[in-house]
């Protein structure tokens, strides 16, 4: 199985970086359970060659800038409340967020992304928060 959420920011904010702190603030840390970072390097040009290291949260935000300003897709891990559970955003701008439902996905029924767990702590968090978000959708694609 393979799950994806995509979600429209953009009446929140036009920056990436913007949308990463509010995900921040809803419990989402750029940080795995090593400490390290998880994301796409300046220059990948969709080759999707993910680096992992330990660098500073303003590192990451140095990356972020330099991707948006080159129009390149910006791809960052995030991981819930110090938790396994992660997922893969992926985005060129806040307009079109693909939210890759992969890592240490939360199963129901022994197969079955737990589709009610991401809408609670990504979608409604956000709506909690006063994020406006002007869509999104969930999918789940069977392999």
């Amino acid at each position: 199985m393979e799950a994806v959420m995509e979600i429209n920011c953009s009446s929140y904010s036009d920056n990436m970086i913007e949308v990463l702190k509010i995900f921040k603030q809803i419990e989402w840390d750029i940080y795995n359970p090593q400490g390290e970072v998880e994301y796409l390097p300046v220059g990948d040009d969709d080759m999707y060659n993910w680096q992992c290291e330990k660098i500073s949260e303003s590192k990451l935000y140095d990356i972020v800038s330099e991707k948006m300003a080159l129009k390149e897709r910006i791809g960052v891990n995030l991981f819930y409340d110090n938790g396994i559970e992660g997922i893969s955003l992926l985005a060129e701008t806040p307009k079109q967020i693909v939210l890759g439902i992969s890592v240490n996905r939360r199963i129901r029924k022994g197969r079955y992304t737990d589709m009610a767990w991401y809408l609670e702590n990504i979608i409604y968090k956000l709506l909690d928060i006063g994020v406006r978000l002007l869509s999104y959708e969930l999918m789940e694609y069977e392999d």
